[in-house]
Order: structure tokens, then C-alpha cells, then sequence
């Protein structure tokens, strides 16, 4: 074998110059040329190592920020929203065997007695009857009202109010309040 003084490459005997600086090159023995090969599997296995553990590293951050995202996209697309029933329970049977006939042609009902419970800082759910006379939109403009949600979708609602809680809205029967955060504008058809 054959070895570059100056890049020490090694070249098989048939060579006589180095082919990257036209060095002339010098016949070295197989004990130096062991060595040299030794000293070589010395140096990769390290750096393969530290190689392999960084693109280890990197996948892995990778592949957990991707799967990750979905799931933020999906829990800031969806609407956080509470839903109250617009009927309310069914009454309970009175304890009184009769029952007195109303004298006014038109019926009314009591809203069940409320129960106390203690304020709280979110909103909650009751089961007393919903007013959907009240200030809402839609009614007294003339039209539907459509909500534009800041995610980019709309809602068709039969009525939307406001309130300090959010924007309350009435569709198919259904109540739902959506956070101030969540509204763009509200108009009508």
C-alpha cells in the first residue's frame, strides 16, 4: 500500500501520485496501515452515535409537535357552550284532590319556585323558562338573525340576545350561550 504524505490517503502500489495534490506517494507497511484503519472505527463509532441520538431527538420533537396541533386546532374550532332546555319540567302532582277550573279564557302557568344556590362566577343552568320576548335580535328587525363566529363559521339562529355572560341564542328549540370571544358580529337575513 501506498499512503499521501501530505492528505494520508491510502492508494493501492500501482499509484505513484497522489490524485487530489499530485504529491508523490510513500510505500508504507501493513502494521501502519491496521492502525490507521483502527484509529478511523475509534473516531466514526462516537460521532455515529452523537448523530444518530440528535436525529433521534429530532424526530421525535417533531413527530410530538405535529400530533399536537390537531388537537389545539380542534379544541379552539369548537364553540364552548352551555345549553338550557326552553321546557320547562313537568310539574308535580298537587297534593289537593280537586281541581278548580280556571275562570279566564286564556291558561297560565307559574314558573316552578326557584331554589337558592350560591353565586358562583360561571354560568349556570336553570330550569325556569326561558323569555324569547325579551330584547332579543331578530324579532324586532324583521329577520333572522345570523351570528359570524371569530373561527370563521356562521350559525342561523331564530333569535340572539346579550347578556354580561356572552351571546345567548335560540335555535330549533335550543338555548346555547356562546363567549364574547367567540362572536365576530351578529346580523340579520
Amino acid at each position: 500500500m501506498k499512503r499521501c504524505p501530505q492528505c494520508h490517503f491510502l492508494f493501492p502500489d500501482s499509484d505513484s501520485l497522489c490524485d487530489f495534490d499530485q504529491t508523490p506517494l510513500e510505500h508504507i507497511d501493513d502494521a501502519s496501515v491496521d492502525a490507521a484503519i483502527r484509529r478511523r472505527k475509534h473516531r466514526t463509532l462516537p460521532i455515529a452515535a452523537a448523530i444518530g441520538l440528535i436525529l433521534g431527538v429530532l424526530i421525535a420533537g417533531l413527530y410530538y409537535g405535529l400530533s399536537r396541533q390537531p388537537q389545539k386546532a380542534a379544541v379552539a374550532a369548537e364553540p364552548v357552550v352551555t345549553a338550557t332546555p326552553v321546557a320547562p319540567p313537568p310539574a308535580t302532582p298537587s297534593p289537593s284532590p280537586a281541581v278548580a277550573p280556571s275562570p279566564s279564557p286564556s291558561s297560565s302557568t307559574t314558573p316552578p319556585a326557584r331554589v337558592s344556590q350560591p353565586a358562583t362566577d360561571h354560568t349556570r343552568a336553570t330550569s325556569d323558562p326561558v323569555s324569547t320576548s325579551g330584547p332579543g335580535i331578530g324579532t324586532r328587525q324583521g329577520g333572522k338573525p345570523v351570528i359570524m363566529l371569530a373561527s370563521g363559521g356562521k350559525i342561523e339562529a331564530d333569535e340572539v340576545w346579550r347578556t354580561k355572560d356572552g351571546v345567548w341564542y335560540r335555535r330549533n328549540g335550543m338555548v346555547t350561550l356562546l363567549k364574547r370571544g367567540q362572536v365576530k358580529t351578529i346580523s340579520t337575513r
